[in-house]
């Protein structure tokens, strides 16, 4: 067993918005009970909403200025203004997002309960359910419905790129 896993055996994601870092139990086998990711976003870059059924959450903001949200159960929503050296908690399976809403580079590092956590993500849900159970569901046309992801975003570019 290794206690050491070096910084490019991270699972990296490229992004135009930024770059998403994944360390579990399958990259680095001595962790038990936590996985950590690395998050990077480019001014007005966000993570896209997204949840967590099997693990809590805990963020750490290393540099720049984030805004966390987080919607959950009987109408609970907060929006967390995060700098450097900020921490935040997100309940298992709650809602939530990260945007970079500052001007320079956002470097968060995220700890999550669980060596392998399950992410839901809000795009492959909209793109899972058909165009007409979303319609009768959100009580809008089937074709305002046309211009929704058909994909995982997970970091969008924002409206600042």
């Amino acid at each position: 067993m290794t206690n050491r896993l070096a910084a490019d055996q991270f699972e990296k994601i490229e992004f135009t918005g930024g770059t998403f870092l994944r360390a579990n139990k399958k990259q680095f086998p001595s962790l038990r009970g936590l996985a950590v990711q690395q998050l990077k976003l480019k001014p007005g870059a966000v993570r896209e909403p997204h949840s967590h059924p099997n693990a809590e959450q805990l963020d750490y903001c290393v540099t720049g200025h984030a805004q966390v949200g987080i919607v959950g159960p009987e109408g609970h929503k907060q929006l967390l203004d995060l700098h450097e050296g900020d921490i935040s908690f997100v309940p298992r399976g709650y809602v939530h997002w990260t945007q970079n809403v500052g001007n320079a580079p956002l470097h968060f590092l995220v700890i999550l309960s669980h060596e392998l956590p399950e992410t839901i993500e809000l795009s492959e849900t909209l793109a899972g359910v058909p165009d007409k159970t979303l319609s009768a569901s959100l009580g809008v046309p089937e074709k305002l419905l046309e211009g929704l992801p058909k994909k995982t975003v997970t970091i969008g570019s924002g409206s600042n790129m």
